[in-house]
């Protein structure tokens, strides 16, 4: 079964006691943002029985096997607090959330410890990330009468501006400024470097630890599914095909508040690859059914009205800023055809 980006967590409890019958449970079967998915009891007995309680759930008597299944997100530890520090341990260490019964640790010197480990890891299900590929890719083989083919570069025009500005705002708002830029502007429809008026762009942000972002934006790409997201880590990687599916329903006429709105062609699911501590694959479809669509913006600068907050504008100005000093690289980087250091960009 696919899973979404609104699934509810899944979650494995570690222990069947009083607290994970009575405190924990009960709690995660009633709400939507969960679902109980593993129970781990060393010994079940008669008269206390996880398999026999939950039979629809998966069940093991160690803890190694839920931490392999990359579809636990969650992991509650319910058992005496003496097994806490290393229970928390291994689930940090695999990548996964932990909430830890009371009391959390025995001593102080175990909270410390567990703080360091969640911190070296919180990379989480990646990894190091080290690698992204963004694109925006098309096929329209005619030029544009608009504005988007007829603006140059330096007047907010072409696919730099257009297009570019939402793959490097994505890069910019989940990774920060990187440290260099080298960009490649293209004329895809004349076969030609065009800086002043591309409809092809190849940039390529690099980060002081070892990432790479690269921009894709092309007019003249001939495939049926369009590439959109590459994402490659030390322990998964994520490939998504196909645009978000609001532009292609708002043009047909389909209400924002419509039924099915937002929601994509299941053919467009990602797939994200994990690899566990035997070095063997794990597959996981995941799936859009349930978006945040295009009116959260205004929902976000409703907020920031009536509040009166700077932090709850949707896209502050300063973030704008930031992205435009990030174009504005990637084009200096592309009229001398040399990287362009974050120091020149300032």
């Amino acid at each position: 079964m696919a899973k979404t980006q609104d699934s509810p967590l899944r979650v494995a409890i570690v222990g069947y006691g009083l607290a994970a019958k009575v405190f924990h449970i009960p709690f995660i079967q009633a709400s939507p943002l969960l679902e109980l998915h593993t129970i781990v009891q060393r010994k079940p007995t008669k008269e206390s029985s996880a398999p026999g309680d939950h039979p629809s759930v998966a069940h093991h008597t160690t803890l190694d096997p839920a931490l392999q299944d990359p579809a636990v997100d969650l992991v509650v530890i319910t058992t005496p607090p003496d097994s806490h520090f290393n229970l928390s341990r291994l689930c940090l260490q695999a990548g996964k959330h932990i909430l830890v019964e009371k009391p959390f640790v025995p001593t102080v010197e175990e909270a410390d410890q567990l703080i360091r480990i969640a911190r070296e890891n919180k990379h989480g299900i990646f990894g190091r990330i080290y690698e992204v590929d963004t694109h925006f890719d098309y096929y329209r083989p005619d030029h544009f009468e608009t504005w988007r083919g007829q603006l140059g570069t330096t007047q907010g025009g072409g696919a730099l501006f257009d297009l570019g500005a939402h793959l490097i705002d994505q890069a910019y708002t989940l990774f920060g400024i990187s440290s260099s830029v080298y960009g490649v502007l293209l004329s895809q429809r004349n076969g030609r470097i065009y800086p002043d008026q591309p409809d092809s762009v190849h940039a390529q942000l690099n980060y002081a630890n070892g990432l790479i972002v690269n921009i894709r934006i092309s007019d003249m790409s001939v495939e049926s599914t369009q590439r959109r997201f590459w994402i490659r880590g030390t322990k998964a990687s994520f490939t998504k095909n196909g645009r978000d599916s609001q532009e292609a329903q708002l043009q047909a006429g389909l209400a924002p508040n419509a039924a099915g709105f937002g929601v994509e062609d299941p053919a467009n699911k990602g797939q994200l690859i994990c690899v566990d501590k035997n070095e063997e694959f794990q597959e996981q479809d995941y799936l859009v059914e349930a978006p945040k669509t295009y009116g959260a913006l205004y929902e976000g600068f409703v907020e920031a009205i009536r509040s009166g907050s700077e932090d709850a504008v949707p896209v502050p100005p300063t973030e704008a800023r930031e992205v435009l000093r990030i174009i504005d690289a990637i084009y200096r980087s592309a009229k001398v055809g040399q990287v362009v250091d974050w120091d020149m960009m300032l």
